[in-house]
């Protein structure tokens, strides 16, 4: 199974040779293309060939873009490589809306309960245990917001008085960097098990091509919440460093249905399990993760 994530931040060409992915710089560098999970372009003067384009789609790598302040932007991904594609997608779109309700119940729930842990690692035991309540009163669909309610709780907990979401500072372009790191992540698998990802279980915009990556990828903000609250001030400055640390949250060490996992191995069973779901239309095989700890995974 793939495990690497590449991020390329100085000029480089970019090819492929024996199925390896070649990295040309002062010294051309090989890596097996079976082992990349994810290649991000920073620098802006990378080149790349086509042939290393239509190997990156036949072994499911994302290739995933940046703009000129080195912000994901774009994904390339493989398209409708699943053998049974048409299956799937009937199965998306004919799905109850009670399993729909129950799915997004089991999401909001662990997210808050996430959250919980977080502030658990920030030492913030009282708000921790007001969201551990919080997470036990969400509802089949969440009808009551719960989801909304904890997230005033959360954020103030996390990251002080007066913070907001929508303020420009390094803590918050911290955040959006994690954030899209996670859904290209969860977008990737749902690719490779045939999901459509625009059709989602909560999120519902016509103007987005990732709903379902979104539904899922609330169980992880806190992953990413908790390295930037432990590694970023709001007056540091926004550098490969950061960038560095949010790309290492990939491979955090979750519980998944009691078992320890990285992210990102984690994340194609998440996104495995819940194709079993909808098959059987029984939303308590989802596996969701369970953030219990910042530690990086150790491949045994």
């Amino acid at each position: 199974m793939a495990y690497r994530h590449l991020v390329i931040r100085n000029p480089a060409k970019l090819s492929t040779k024996d199925e390896q992915l070649l990295i040309h710089q002062e010294e051309t560098i090989r890596i097996p293309l079976e082992d990349i999970c994810t290649i991000t372009l920073e620098e802006p003067a990378i080149t790349i060939t086509s042939v290393l384009l239509s190997k990156c789609v036949e072994y499911q790598v994302e290739l995933i873009i940046c703009d000129r302040k080195r912000m994901p932007c774009g994904a390339i991904q493989p398209f409708n490589q699943h053998s049974r594609q048409k299956v799937v997608l009937e199965m998306q779109l004919k799905l109850p809306k009670p399993f729909i309700k129950r799915i997004w119940q089991k999401i909001v729930i662990r997210k808050i309960e996430n959250q919980a842990h977080c502030l658990e690692l920030l030492n913030k035991g009282e708000e921790a245990q007001r969201l551990f309540s919080i997470s036990r009163s969400v509802e089949s669909g969440d009808r009551s917001n719960r989801e909304a309610y904890g997230a005033k709780v959360y954020f103030t907990a996390a990251f002080g008085e007066g913070f907001q979401r929508r303020e420009e500072n390094t803590r918050n372009i911290a955040l959006n960097y994690g954030y899209s790191i996670m859904r290209s992540l969860v977008a990737r698998a749902l690719v490779r098990y045939g999901f459509n990802p625009c059709f989602g279980v909560f999120h519902d915009s016509q103007t987005n091509a990732f709903n379902l990556a979104d539904d899922f990828m609330e169980t992880l903000r806190a992953f990413v919440d908790v390295t930037v609250a432990m590694n970023v001030h709001e007056k540091d400055e926004w550098s490969s460093d950061i960038r560095k640390k949010l790309f290492d949250v990939l491979n955090i060490e979750a519980i998944w249905n009691g078992e320890k996992q990285s992210i990102t191995n984690g994340v194609d069973q998440m996104v495995k399990s819940y194709a079993t779901a909808c098959r059987q239309t029984d939303a308590s095989l989802l596996l969701l993760p369970e953030l219990v700890n910042i530690n990086s995974h150790t491949y045994e």
